[in-house]
């Protein structure tokens, strides 16, 4: 079983997630590449999805290893559960308005009542890793800060 880590300095958020690499196991794959690159990210508290820290990724700002990865839904779901982390993808010119290139969205959510319902729709996305239960209160503490602030710098490392 392996983990990731977040982490936001100003709200104190340092949050262990276990890989759901069973249930998901190519977005399980892309999220564990990525933080072996140890990358920093702009990411904002959400505006439509609800108790979500949101990290956005063109394919542009992404390192080559995860770039051109292509994304199955698996573990699919619109209404995420309190630790999930969940990843969006959207395949180049697939949704109207982003950018060139294959898009991806790792959501922090950090409470209950979310739901991934935007402007253009419901959109599902794969449950690719859960907070370790030991880490979930002190995240879910950290989120609320970042809320009041409203973005920060992601960081995602391999624990």
């Amino acid at each position: 079983m392996r983990h990731i880590r977040f982490r936001e300095i100003e709200s104190g958020l340092s949050v262990r997630c276990e890989l759901l690499e069973d249930n998901a196991p190519e977005s399980a794959r892309f999220l564990w590449t990525l933080a072996g690159e140890t990358p920093q990210f702009d990411a904002i508290h959400a505006m439509w999805t609800g108790p979500e820290i949101s990290c956005p990724l063109t394919a542009s700002a992404l390192p080559q290893s995860v770039r051109d990865m292509v994304l199955p839904e698996e573990n699919a779901t619109s209404f995420p559960d309190a630790g999930d982390i969940v990843l969006a993808f959207a395949a180049d010119r697939s949704l109207k308005g982003l950018p060139p290139g294959n898009f991806f969205d790792i959501g922090l959510f950090y409470g209950p009542g979310a739901r991934l319902l935007m402007p253009f729709g419901w959109l599902r996305g794969n449950v690719a890793a859960r907070m370790v239960k030991e880490d979930l209160a002190a995240a879910q503490e950290a989120c609320k800060v970042w809320r009041s602030k409203g973005a920060g710098t992601l960081v995602i490392e391999q624990v």
